[in-house]
């Protein structure tokens, strides 16, 4: 996206909600990225059904169903994000955020090392809400 375009897109964000912060978004939603992904991944989803939307909570359900993984311990241990795309439609935000990250992953007494696993999020929130809560709306890789 050119400057234009995002500098109207944060704008109109800051228009909705004047005391909005990028800083604390972005590490807000690093903090989130973290929790989402090791409640995952160690199949507690139903801690996180606050954070997602029914969609994301519904599709992480049926995949901790069939998902097989033992993981002894899984964590992440570097977590970068860059902001991809801002979209305001009335009084809602959707942010894009561009994740890479460092993960590690511990079986038995093997440890694997994950490093640039990169994901694409997006969160949502209805600015006009007092909630500091952005809803995880979609996830994917591009």
């Amino acid at each position: 996206f050119s400057e234009k375009v995002m500098e109207h897109s944060q704008k109109q964000i800051l228009d909705l909600d004047n005391s909005f912060s990028f800083h604390t978004f972005i590490q807000g939603a690093k903090e989130a990225f973290k929790i989402i992904v090791e409640t995952y991944n160690n199949k507690k989803v139903e801690e996180i059904k606050h954070l997602v939307s029914t969609e994301v909570y519904d599709n992480f359900q049926k995949a901790v169903d069939v998902k097989s993984n033992n993981y002894g311990t899984f964590n992440i241990s570097v977590v970068n994000a860059s902001i991809l795309n801002i979209e305001v439609v009335k009084n809602n935000a959707r942010i894009k955020v561009k994740f890479l990250s460092s993960q590690k992953v511990k079986l038995d007494s093997k440890t694997k090392n994950l490093e640039n696993v990169e994901d694409i999020w997006t969160f949502e929130k209805d600015m006009t809400t007092n909630s500091l809560v952005w809803k995880l709306v979609e996830v994917g890789t591009d």
